[in-house]
């Protein structure tokens, strides 16, 4: 078994406890005075006992748990896996270590107990948590992946989302840019809505809150398992319509105090660049692009007589840096047989790649449990992140700049070359010349380098707490009762001052300072009844239990311009009064109340049927369809417990799993399920009373603005599983497979109508999406002597197809300065935002080849179109594809080429380890990912009129 190197600090008996009272009051106020008593009276009559503890090899193990049975004492092996310990005679110590079967020995009359503990290969009895409580993997009939999170940790995760790319089959993680925040999308099993969020739900410690976990220390996580299908899913409902993702964090076990202090240390660069050209190749085409087109060099430096003249700048290296990770660590847990306690705190630094950005996190997080009697439990997690980042900058955007800052002044004729880092003897920088606007340099563009070394410098700021409480009463035998509240809180802040920038003469000419701050509210409470019946042949595990939560978030931000100082962060002290902006709103609340039943029965532990019902209620829809009811069911057999199979002496488990259920999704806050009047903007001519003409007044009145569906409701989401888990080798190679189809229907989304009815479109339920794939997990992990080996393979694969959206939906989201209209659609019998633009089907090769185009489509349309693709195309360009067969090119000639979803994704994890040494290889990667080209977005963006 892997044993990883740590600084492990412990103080033995009354020590541990005095020292544990200072980070956590609670727990000792739980030992009363008997207690007390009883432990004095044990000191005194305990001898000392040493021992070793090994594996089956001889190998010592170390930093076993090695507790006396009822009391709080206890202790771990050292680096040699010996131990010694006061205990009386006829006391039970209980020796335990991670992935061994754990050992209880009585103390008699020997003074030394060589102690050798078996490795644990048998994964089926392992407990995982599911919605509303856990379960024996062996009993599972839905689709849920447990996460190894020890070797997601060896990878030193910024984020939980980054942690989880490659983890596991049919989720796929994408890092949503390259900033130090590690930010990630997940999806799970594909993108089965168009205008609600495809994101999944995330659950911690019981608690749904929602869907990002960023807030959350990677550190703090003690398991992640992963629900994908919907009989897994079907117990959350519409929150987890998008599969769900379950986070339990770490708490204190009895009989033990912990202090756990970890460092990491990390350096990062820029490893793959984007291949462009240097000054000179770049000179080249301008010259030769100028030349084809019969026009002039707006930038003399890049002329014939300045050939080998420019200095070259290398954009990608000058905003990339070697940036470097800190990453701290501490946390106490422990507590006694009554009461367990935990606490950490953390501490990220990380810079990022791009000059002065940056990205830092303070995790605190709090927890305790504390058994009041025997039969009632009362629990609480406090937790809380604060996050700094100061974070822009985009790769591509660097590659496409001009690779010189090198010009010739218009006015003096005079060769001006500087580097991106030069400065005036007033300490300012230079810039790119900034009277052309003909292509071969770019206007108004200023140095990015600068712009960073000039930009404020104040980061944004977010805060996050998360407080759950709960109690939890055994009400008789196999009975229990759990209530559960929360209160979730975000903040996030931010504000930026923008000086004049005079490298730039089209920029403002005033300084200007803005602020902005948003606030999200979620409150929720959850109570369930838990009931399990066991027999040796019989096992039922019934729960029951209701929900309520409420959303709202309200923002607000101010603006003003003209401040007399640079320091200046007060919009009241503009020097410019009528500049200050203000807006802010509330958002509309979003209210959930659902009841739940779940039933899990057990035949001969061979048998296995899993049954779900949710009945769902949304504030997003009108009185009439605010309830929605989502059932499913799941089968399992365990064919290995079969004689026929038993007999054969190969399978260690062999179980196939079918399963179908529906969720529901409730898109976002809308209002659009109301009928509304408004008066805004609406006003009738009244004419006087007797009729005379010309003689009209102005008078307010109330309309119809938009047609309202009053029937709005729920998204339906509708998945079939079937699924084969297969445990070979004593269960040291485990296979896990899944087909599934996941079909949403009744989408909420506008549709476009009739302009006979005086509306353009109505949001309603239209449509259907489907999702399916294969996926395939395999592991194998063994132990050889001294060595251990282990290795982890997911694959996926996707195909996702709209089948019903009516009109073509159009997305243009691209970053400010590089929209190029409707550049993705989803549209039937294609993928959800698939590619959307002109088929090139060549180049021309000849101006003549030009001219006879355009001459046979002025003559086609009797010279209204003259052009028939540019009338600036010249041989060399593309030459896009007529597919409507009308003689030109326009907008009615586009189509889908191609999506962002990949045919297979996939993972891959190599670790070994030999005694206290271990090593891990982790890949991931996709295939059959068809990427956008920005390079064509920005060639071909500005367009005539009918093209």
């Amino acid at each position: 078994m892997k044993k990883h190197i740590r600084i492990l600090l412990f103080i033995k008996t009354m020590g541990v406890v005095f020292l544990f009272n200072l980070f956590c009051t609670i727990p000792m106020m739980a030992s009363d005075d008997v207690a007390n008593q009883e432990v004095t009276t044990t000191q005194q009559e305990s001898k000392q006992i040493t021992g070793t503890i090994s594996d089956e090899n001889g190998e010592p193990i170390v930093g076993a748990n090695i507790v006396v049975v009822g009391t709080a004492t206890g202790i771990i092996s050292d680096i040699d896996g010996k131990f010694q310990l006061n205990v009386r005679e006829g006391a039970e110590i209980r020796i335990s270590y991670i992935g061994y079967h754990p050992q209880t020995i009585r103390v008699g009359t020997r003074n030394n107990y060589p102690i050798v503990l078996k490795e644990d290969t048998e994964t089926l009895d392992e407990v995982v948590v599911v919605g509303y409580g856990t379960m024996k993997k062996s009993d599972i009939s839905g689709s849920i992946v447990s996460v190894n999170r020890e070797e997601m940790m060896k990878r030193n995760p910024i984020s939980i989302t980054q942690g989880l790319q490659g983890a596991a089959a049919g989720v796929m993680v994408t890092r949503t840019s390259g900033d130090p925040s590690g930010e990630a999308t997940v999806r799970i099993r594909g993108v089965a809505t168009v205008n609600g969020s495809a994101d999944p739900l995330y659950v911690v410690d019981g608690v749904q809150v929602g869907s990002s976990i960023d807030f959350l220390n990677p550190a703090d996580v003690e398991s992640i398992e992963i629900l994908k299908d919907a009989s897994a899913t079907a117990i959350y409902g519409a929150r987890g319509a998008n599969g769900v993702i379950m986070v339990t964090t770490k708490r204190g076990e009895q009989g033990k105090v912990n202090i756990d202090f970890s460092a990491n240390f990390g350096i990062q660069d820029l490893r793959g660049k984007l291949d462009v050209a240097d000054a000179g190749l770049f000179a080249y085409s301008v010259r030769q692009g100028r030349s084809n087109d019969g026009a002039i060099i707006s930038n003399k430096a890049f002329g014939d007589e300045y050939i080998g003249k420019l200095h070259s700048i290398d954009w990608q290296d000058a905003m990339t840096q070697a940036a470097f990770r800190q990453n701290y660590m501490l946390s106490v847990s422990g507590g006694t047989e009554k009461t367990q306690s935990t606490f950490s705190v953390g501490y990220l630094d990380n810079e990022g790649i791009v000059p002065e950005t940056k990205y830092s996190r303070l995790t605190a997080r709090a927890g305790t449990i504390y058994k009041a009697k025997d039969f009632i439990e009362v629990g609480g997690n406090l937790s809380f992140q604060h996050n700094e980042r100061n974070i822009t900058g985009n790769l591509r955007n660097y590659a496409i700049l001009t690779p010189t800052m090198d010009y010739v002044d218009e006015v003096t004729g005079e060769f001006i070359s500087h580097n991106y880092d030069d400065r005036a003897t007033d300490g300012s920088y230079y810039g790119f010349m900034q009277t052309s606007g003909e292509g071969d340099i770019q206007k108004g563009q200023d140095n990015p380098y600068a712009a960073r070394k000039e930009a404020d410098k104040a980061p944004d700021y977010s805060n996050n707490v998360l407080v759950s409480a709960y109690l939890d009463f055994k009400l008789f035998k196999g009975l229990s009762f759990r209530t559960q509240g929360s209160y979730h809180f975000n903040s996030y802040d931010e504000s930026n001052f923008n000086t004049v920038n005079y490298r730039v003469p089209s920029s403002a000419a005033f300084n200007s300072f803005s602020m902005k701050q948003n606030q999200s509210n979620d409150i929720a409470l959850e109570s369930y009844f838990t009931y399990k019946w066991n027999t040796d042949i019989h096992s039922l595990n019934l729960v029951a239990g209701n929900t309520v939560s409420n959303y709202w978030q309200h923002s607000v931000e101010a603006s003003a311009n003209n401040f007399l100082s640079d320091t200046y962060r007060d919009i009241s002290l503009t020097s410019d009064q009528s500049s200050r902006i203000g807006n802010g709103s509330y958002s509309l609340k979003t209210r959930y109340i659902s009841y739940y039943g779940r039933a899990i029965y057990s035949l001969a532990n061979r048998y296995i049927l899993t049954a779900t019902v949710r009945r769902d209620g949304s504030s997003n829809f009108g009185s009439g369809n605010r309830w929605g009811v989502f059932p499913s069911t799941a089968l399992a057999w365990r064919v290995s417990e079969e004689d026929f199979i038993k007999n054969l002496n190969f399978f260690s488990n062999l179980k196939l799993r079918i399963g179908w259920g529906q969720t529901g999704n409730a898109g976002n806050a809308t209002n659009l399920s109301v009928a509304q009047l408004s008066s805004n903007r609406v006003s009738y001519d009244w004419g006087s009373l007797n009729g005379s003409t010309g003689d009209y007044t102005k008078m307010p009145g109330i309309a119809q603005l938009k047609e309202i569906d009053t029937n709005l409701k729920w998204e339906t989401n509708t998945q079939t599983n079937i699924g084969l888990d297969i445990g070979l080798l004593n269960n040291s190679l485990n296979i896990t497979m899944d087909y599934f189809i996941r079909d949403s229907k009744d989408l909420l989304l506008y549709r476009s109508m009739r302009p006979s009815t005086g509306y353009n479109e109505v949001y309603t339920n239209a449509g259907h999406i489907q999702n399916k794939g294969f996926e395939l997990n395999v592991a194998y992990n063994k132990r050889f002597g001294n060595w251990t080996l282990g290795v982890a393979l997911s694959g996926a694969t996707l195909k996702n197809k709209a089948i019903e959206v009516g009109d073509p939906i159009y997305h243009e989201d691209f970053d400010a300065g590089d929209e190029w209209e409707d550049h993705s659609v989803t549209m039937n019998k294609y993928a959800v935002g698939s590619y959307y633009g002109y088929e090139v089907e060549g180049i021309f090769q000849s101006q003549e080849e030009v001219d006879a185009l355009n001459a046979r489509v002025s003559e086609l349309t009797n010279g209204e179109i003259t052009a028939y693709q540019l009338q600036a195309t010249t041989a060399g360009d593309y030459k896009f594809k007529d597919l409507n067969n009308d003689g030109y090119i326009d907008g009615s000639d586009r189509t889908v080429l191609g999506n962002g979803f990949p045919t297979l994704n996939y993972g891959l994890t190599l670790t070994a380890g030999y005694k206290n040494f271990d090593a891990m290889v982790y890949m991931y990667g996709v295939s059959g990912m068809e990427i956008y080209s920005y390079a064509s977005m920005c060639i071909f963006r500005s367009m005539p009129t009918h093209f």
